[in-house]
């Protein structure tokens, strides 16, 4: 790009509006001007002006950061997008067959494991015998059982985006999209309803993009949240896409929603249950729950995914309004080219059992926050952030598939197929091979910038039996013991401190709904 003199006004055009295109205007409206200490214009182009129609999402904690940059008011956001609080995700049917074992389940929840005088006491847990360990987030965390009764992470008073416990919300994808559009707008954010028809490039770069109106625009800066179709990205089909399909086998879901009945239906967790090809999302928002079968269109059609929907929300298939999202699953190679930055589905898109669509497109944010100065001086960050970036799909994609390679059911072709080792990334399998006689370590990956940590990895790897009959012999020595103890006596300690700061999910809301 041509340096701009020192004061100039900075002109970033964002291609496509959603949750992609309207998070990103809001986050840069608020903090690319004092990061570049000038002017920022920011136009948002869509080709039709009309109400987002939403699932229901979920998101991870770091979300409440990115809603604070943004400029959000917590309890605005809250009510208007229909949001709860989440705290975390239980697994059912994951583990084992349940016409076999009958239903099992486990929890991945937020936040750190608790310690024992700053040290993890995970290996002290696996040398007891498997009767006496009890449930691994049961004893290394208490956000399980704080979700189950049915209480918030918060005060009502607590502070914005703080709380007892971490946390992060179900939300309505196009009510958030809404919101944020007419925050912007506000804000001073332009908005052009026109098509784009044509994208002049010059090697890397766009020239300029012409609309349908005849307007011929050009930019510092553009971004692409067109969707799948990549339409700045990869206008020219030179953008080498990394499919993931043979590692992260779905690629459809089909989606409905029930309603609520009452606030006492808000369950501050998201559940995901197995199916024979893929899983079962069920979310529930303020006024109703989001549901959606997520599946392989190589191991059930459509027609059979849908069935198994009906099924789960205990009512006839032609009962059921419902509809069908196709996924790739998989990445751009160039994630920023030249002057465009792909966010959103324009970059990839990995299934969405972890809730991590969202975080990307936050993710793709705070790095542009940081690079866009160093592009502006003509660093050309371009293939570093696309390294970043890479790594952000690739352990995802790692922490994917450990949820279905551990399993054990063998009751369909898909799960035989998941725990087919030419199907798992080498990475993984290294690190699966070491923690067969390791714990989990933060040094067992190679970036600081990773959606996943070890923690992470603990909760779903012991959550799913890991590593049955490959463990050490049994060990219950007195240390053992009494560093299970002293477990015990910490999350004693925090869940009475949790408890007395913290409000039924229906009090909360309740006291929202009066605001």
């Amino acid at each position: 790009m041509t340096a701009l003199s020192k004061g100039s006004v900075f002109e970033v055009v964002i291609v496509g509006g959603g949750t992609a295109g309207w998070l990103t205007a809001a986050f840069l409206q608020q903090q690319l001007p004092h990061t570049l200490n000038r002017p920022v214009v920011i136009t948002v182009i869509e080709a039709v002006d009309i109400p987002s129609v939403g699932v229901g999402e979920a998101t991870i904690p770091s979300i409440r950061q990115t809603l604070a940059a943004c400029g959000v008011e917590e309890h605005a956001f809250l009510k208007t997008c229909g949001a709860t609080f989440k705290h975390g995700i239980e697994f059912i049917n994951w583990r084992d067959d349940p016409a076999v074992a009958g239903r099992n389940s486990y929890f991945h929840p937020f936040g750190d494991q608790i310690l024992v005088a700053g040290k993890d006491a995970t290996w002290q847990w696996l040398q007891l015998p498997p009767d006496q360990r009890g449930a691994y987030a049961e004893r290394f965390s208490v956000q399980h059982e704080i979700a189950r009764c049915g209480l918030a992470p918060k005060g009502f008073a607590d502070r914005p985006y703080d709380g007892a416990l971490a946390y992060a919300y179900h939300l309505d994808a196009g009510k958030l999209a809404d919101f944020l559009k007419t925050l912007g707008k506000q804000r001073g954010v332009a908005h052009v309803v026109q098509k784009v028809v044509a994208v002049e490039r010059e090697g890397d770069d766009i020239e300029a993009i012409s609309l349908d109106s005849g307007e011929r625009i050009a930019a510092d800066l553009f971004v692409d949240c067109t969707g799948f179709a990549a339409r700045l990205i990869n206008s020219d089909q030179q953008n080498r896409f990394n499919s993931l399909s043979g590692t992260l086998f779905v690629d459809r879901a089909v989606v409905t929603r029930v309603e609520n009945d009452s606030l006492e239906d808000v369950i501050g967790y998201t559940k995901s249950t197995a199916q024979t090809a893929g899983w079962i999302w069920d979310i529930a928002l303020q006024d109703r729950r989001g549901v959606g079968h997520v599946y392989s269109s190589r191991h059930i059609d459509d027609e059979g995914a849908r069935a198994q929907l009906a099924a789960y929300v205990g009512q006839p298939v032609e009962n059921v309004e419902s509809r069908k999202l196709d996924m790739r699953i998989g990445y751009h190679d160039q994630q920023w080219r030249g002057n465009t930055v792909a966010i959103g589905l324009s970059s990839g898109f990995l299934e969405p059992l972890e809730s991590t669509g969202i975080y990307l497109i936050e993710m793709a944010n705070w790095a542009m926050l940081e690079f866009v100065p160093r592009y502006l001086a003509g660093a050309a960050p371009q293939s570093h952030y696309n390294r970043i970036m890479h790594r952000h799909y690739d352990n995802i994609a790692d922490f994917l598939k450990l949820h279905y390679c551990l399993s054990r059911r063998r009751d369909s072709a898909f799960w035989r197929d998941n725990c087919d080792p030419a199907t798992i990334p080498q990475s993984l399998q290294d690190n699966l091979a070491t923690w067969a006689a390791a714990v989990p370590s933060v040094y067992d990956f190679n970036s600081t910038t990773q959606c996943f940590s070890a923690t992470n990895y603990k909760f779903v790897l012991y959550g799913m039996g890991w590593p049955g009959e490959r463990g050490s012999p049994p060990n219950a020595s007195g240390q053992n013991l009494e560093m299970m103890q002293a477990l015990a006596e910490r999350r004693s300690r925090l869940r009475d401190f949790v408890t007395r700061d913290t409000v039924s999910n229906l009090a909360y809301f309740e006291a929202l709904q009066k605001l």
